[in-house]
């Protein structure tokens, strides 16, 4: 009976020898995605998808972050309703009033708004990546990329703007133009350092940080949007601090 004992006194000590080595498993966010969609053939076809965090009772963060991506998504219609639903029939019957009234006159109005929720920095930062196109009978359709990037832990939005300010702002965008240059090459309407701006489309990535420009904002129509990496390494070099580290 003493051996039967210690046996399991051995073994309840090695389970919590194991237990105590294994890390204890980090709560991420869980994404479902919302769709709507309005469509009358020949005249108009609307469509929304957003990313919306199901396991916000989990976190105080994840609430904090599901509800500022909500907002960033549906803008005011979202101060109206917190029903997804209803805010994107209220985003639709608004856009189709606009755009019949719109001085082009389309044999089709469209409208579709498209996101990605991405978890970067070993899944500790969640990056929205919001498309938007929008067609109202012009030559060109309107298309823009907004980002927005939170702290998980603590549901903090990153903001990107100080790195258009400061002494290492000259250096940066003397990077940001040479790999524009080296990317786009003639595409680009400006031709030189000073004459380029830090974008507001911003986005982080395992290893740096995307700038997106916008169509028609650096480049002519052919360019579309333009996109360009600068890594962590290059950011300390050109001395801009790296404020999600």
């Amino acid at each position: 009976m003493k051996r039967f004992r210690l046996y399991i006194v051995l073994a309840l000590a090695a389970l919590a020898v194991a237990c105590a080595e294994e890390e204890p498993k980090r709560l991420l966010p869980e994404f479902e995605t919302f769709n709507y969609e309005a469509v009358d053939e020949g005249r108009y076809n609307i469509s929304i998808s957003y990313e919306r965090i199901t396991n916000t009772r989990s976190s105080e963060a994840f609430r904090l972050i599901d509800s500022m991506n909500y907002h960033a998504t549906f803008g005011d219609f979202a101060a109206l309703s917190d029903n997804p639903q209803y805010a994107a029939e209220l985003m639709a019957t608004d856009l189709l009033s606009n755009m019949m009234a719109f001085e082009f006159r389309a044999a089709e109005y469209t409208m579709h708004l498209y996101q990605v929720a991405s978890l970067v920095r070993d899944e500790t930062i969640v990056c929205y990546d919001t498309y938007t196109e929008m067609d109202l009978g012009d030559v060109y359709p309107t298309v823009s990329h907004t980002y927005e990037c939170y702290d998980i832990a603590t549901g903090n939005a990153y903001d990107f703007s100080y790195l258009a300010e400061g002494e290492w702002s000259e250096e940066l965008n003397a990077l940001l133009f040479e790999k524009l240059v080296a990317e786009y090459g003639d595409g680009l309407m400006i031709d030189s350092a000073e004459l380029l701006h830090i974008p507001e489309a911003i986005f982080l990535t395992d290893s740096g940080i995307v700038f997106q420009y916008q169509p028609y904002e650096i480049g002519d129509a052919s360019l579309g949007s333009a996109s360009i990496e600068i890594t962590d390494k290059e950011l300390r070099e050109v001395g801009a601090p790296i404020v999600w580290e």
